[in-house]
């Protein structure tokens, strides 16, 4: 299928529609587009960096939003909102419905790119391109933007999309080629009602321990806590 859009020009005021924001840097939103393999994996000259500003950016929009608005929700709810809506599902969607698909730049190797390979990218540049707004006009304009994508996903029912943290957190730590293991250091109460203790370990490393009446529900929630912790 030819491509939409010819020169990286069309593609800056694709996105300048899109933002509703005119760049004063147009070469940041050209940074946002730039897939790594259209760098010959030169990290500087993609959108990576940014996408890692960008996921900063988002979190703390979506956390921001969450506390302002569900003053009666806990620190646990909180988090639960946050990790359910910054993650590649929602940020994926949003940039498909406005055809980044067709906007990011991709190398001659990517350009058949999978169906899971279009999604990650697509993730990435909802995330680069916050990275971007933040950087060109500053945290209040990049907010408006992010949650004018997000907002109808930020509510307690966003916490039913988290209800499986431990392949969320599994996806997550593998991107960077992580492994994840958890195991049971404790269990207390009687024989007909034991209580479980489990540990997330990532590389390893212990990161987040909690309690559950089974050592399925420990581990889930010990995974739900790493998750927190990991997208702050």
């Amino acid at each position: 299928m030819p491509e939409k859009y010819s020169t990286v020009k069309e593609r800056v005021r694709a996105v300048e529609h899109f933002t509703g924001h005119d760049f004063q840097d147009k070469k940041l939103v050209e940074l946002a587009l730039t897939h790594p393999s259209a760098t010959e994996h030169e990290p500087l000259l993609s959108y990576q960096r940014l996408e890692f500003l960008g996921d900063a950016v988002i979190g703390l929009c979506v956390a921001d939003y969450a506390y302002r608005n569900y003053p009666h929700a806990d620190e646990g709810a909180l988090t639960k909102m946050r990790v359910a809506v910054v993650k590649g599902t929602f940020l994926s969607e949003r940039q498909q419905a406005a055809g980044f698909d067709q906007l990011i730049i991709f190398g001659a190797s990517e350009k058949s790119s999978s169906s899971r390979g279009m999604t990650r990218a697509l993730e990435d540049s909802f995330e680069s391109l916050a990275g971007a707004l933040y950087l060109d006009a500053g945290f209040e304009r990049a907010y408006r933007w992010v949650m004018a994508q997000l907002e109808e996903y930020v509510t307690p029912d966003a916490i039913l999309a988290s209800a499986n943290p431990k392949s969320e957190l599994q996806e997550l730590v593998q991107r960077t080629g992580g492994v994840v293991t958890y195991r049971i250091v404790g269990e207390s109460g009687p024989a007909h009602a034991p209580r479980f203790i489990a540990e997330v370990l990532i590389n390893n490393v212990a990161h987040a321990k909690a309690e559950g009446e089974s050592k399925k529900a420990a581990e889930a929630e010990a995974a739900a806590q790493a998750l927190g912790e990991l997208t702050r």
